[in-house]
């Protein structure tokens, strides 16, 4: 382990942490607020408007560090320049089979490296391995940390479903395979990796055996949601996530079309809640305020998430963690639903929630609850206590903050 003579660690992330509106930006805002409690954390990211410069300014500031800026390639003030970035991000993917976010974050390599040599940093924890290709470009004089949010090993597995889709599936995997190819040059170059699940870590192993790895899920004030006294209705079942998302609003439409069906025909007054902002007309148009109720942004998720009595969630697509999910067991609510959905959660299958592919497993396990209060209430508490013990800022983010006080010799500075 290195010696290093002052306590500064400077994050970078691929684009705006503040204002925090999704998952993988509060994982960021958390993990600079732990590590500050023993260092001076300074964040380097694009930003691609005056809010988003000015909310980074203020958030950093409350924790002892600074933003440091970089104007984003896909800044608002720039539409031209940000017709051109897009028109060549597609013709690299469609062309050559590059990640249009491998396109995008190489504008800005040499800016970072700069920074950081400028600045005498030797400590860098970068977001994602797609915007960390940097790190090949950097001496051995600094400690590198990826948090790389997801493995490309996840996203192969899953697009074997669509191998009938034959022209996605072909664009997919070759962009994909060079993707893993990427990915290991980056894990390469690093010092330590910060995998998010035990599916991640396995992913990592198979790329790299001897990489050092701290398994670090994504952490939460949850006291937040633990402390919100629940109404559960006993025929209330919740779709919960940001119906912006491609892959979550794949998941609600299974929902809606194969699971909710059948669970009604059994339970008549059963109602589908739909809890998440930017649900497209398609979806919005389904509330009649009686079985369908769709709230699209609401200030407060809580009294929404309190009236359900479980949730299923039927995700095909994509990987990484589902902080959301953490957010419905915190407030007792059983939870079901796909392996991409659950499996990066690590709760034991049949205990804390459950997990299946299968239509007819999901609509069977609604069923169960649905008719056996006593089941539902082993489920929900015990899915209450499991991210009560493995969830906490201090059981995730406080082990990379003790992991660097213990491994890395510092000064006082």
């Amino acid at each position: 382990m290195p010696v290093l003579t002052n306590k500064r660690i400077l994050v970078v992330n691929p684009g705006p942490v503040y204002p925090v509106r999704a998952m993988n930006q509060m994982r960021t805002h958390n993990m600079i607020r732990t590590l500050s409690r023993d260092f001076k954390v300074n964040l380097l990211t694009p930003y691609i408007d005056e809010e988003s410069l000015d909310q980074s300014n203020k958030a950093m500031a409350l924790t002892g560090g600074k933003y440091i800026p970089v104007k984003s390639a896909k800044h608002k003030g720039n539409l031209l320049r940000k017709r051109i970035n897009q028109l060549s991000e597609y013709l690299n993917y469609y062309l050559f089979g590059i990640d249009k976010e491998v396109t995008t974050n190489k504008r800005n390599n040499r800016k970072f490296i700069s920074i950081i040599r400028e600045g005498g940093y030797r400590i860098v924890i970068s977001n994602y391995w797609e915007a960390s290709l940097f790190f090949k470009d950097l001496g051995n004089d600094v400690y590198k940390i990826l948090d790389p949010h997801y493995a490309v090993g996840e996203n192969l597995s899953v697009l074997q479903r669509f191998r009938d889709r034959k022209i996605k599936y072909f664009f997919e995997k070759r962009r994909l395979d060079k993707n893993l190819r990427l990915e290991f040059e980056v894990i390469k170059a690093s010092d330590l990796l910060l995998p998010l699940s035990q599916r991640n870590h396995t992913e990592f192993l198979k790329i790299s055996p001897d990489k050092p790895m701290l398994l670090i899920p994504d952490g939460a004030e949850l006291d937040h949601y633990f402390s919100f006294r629940s109404t559960p209705d006993p025929y209330t079942i919740l779709f919960y996530g940001a119906m912006g998302s491609s892959q979550n609003r794949g998941a609600f439409r299974r929902l809606y079309k194969n699971i909710f069906p059948e669970l009604k025909k059994e339970f008549p007054e059963l109602k589908l809640l739909v809890v998440g902002s930017n649900p497209p007309e398609d979806i919005r148009s389904l509330h009649n305020g009686e079985d369908i109720i769709v709230t699209g942004f609401v200030e407060d998720v809580r009294p929404w998430l309190a009236k359900a009595w479980l949730s299923i969630i039927p995700l095909e697509l994509g990987s990484g963690f589902r902080g959301r999910v953490i957010e419905l067991m915190a407030m007792k609510i059983p939870v079901a639903g796909t392996h991409n959905a659950l499996d990066s959660i690590g709760f034991e299958n049949g205990k804390q929630g459950f997990i299946s592919d299968s239509d007819e497993d999901l609509i069977n396990f609604g069923r169960r609850l649905l008719r056996d209060p006593s089941y539902y209430k082993e489920i929900s508490q015990s899915a209450c206590e499991f991210v009560r013990v493995n969830y906490s800022i201090e059981a995730t983010f406080g082990k990379l903050d003790e992991f660097l006080k213990d491994h890395l010799s510092v000064g006082s500075n």
